[in-house]
């Protein structure tokens, strides 16, 4: 399997310098992290069909361009053009078609809708199933894929403190 960076780390650390809100507690790279582990459990529910590397690049840049933790709806376009830049780059290596769709699930992250595709379902229902950090209790309606709806529903939520590592996030999901 191709990875999408050469070195993990130097990958974070490149997204971190680039950050504009990295000291939130809320949106920081903690959040990042636990979005990487749930959408690792949701993906392992959902079968194959999801893009594991795509996964673990929108967890560490959706909120990377957050300048504030109350409402900022332009956060997901600007983490997009993060994407576009580091491509530009050379730091992440995708095709422009799984480019696209990193940059679709960025965008549009914010906006309370569900997708048919797998992996920017995945991708979102892993952000939105964390919104108890927040004092919200995550909405089955706004969860696309049916383990999210489940977990939604049942009250099955991700553990909000002490998320794993990026390594051990990128061998859960298969791309380390």
């Amino acid at each position: 399997m191709t990875r999408p960076w050469e070195d993990l780390d130097r990958l974070v650390s490149t997204v971190e310098a680039a950050a504009t809100h990295l000291r939130s507690s809320i949106h920081g790279p903690s959040h990042w992290r636990a979005v990487a582990a749930t959408a690792a459990e949701l993906a392992d529910a959902t079968g194959p069909a999801a893009d594991r590397e795509l996964l673990l690049l929108f967890a560490l840049l959706h909120d990377a361009k957050r300048e504030d933790d109350g409402y900022d709806p332009d956060h997901g376009p600007r983490a997009a053009i993060l994407l576009d830049e580091l491509r530009a780059e050379g730091r992440v290596t995708l095709d422009d078609e799984r480019a696209e769709r990193l940059a679709e699930a960025l965008r549009d992250h914010t906006r309370g809708t569900t997708h048919a595709d797998v992996t920017i379902g995945v991708c979102w229902d892993a952000d939105r199933l964390l919104i108890g950090r927040v004092g919200l209790v995550p909405d089955a309606r706004y969860c696309s894929t049916p383990d999210g709806r489940r977990r939604a529903t049942a009250g099955d939520l991700p553990a909000l403190d002490g998320p794993p590592s990026w390594h051990d996030v990128a061998l859960r999901l298969g791309v380390a």
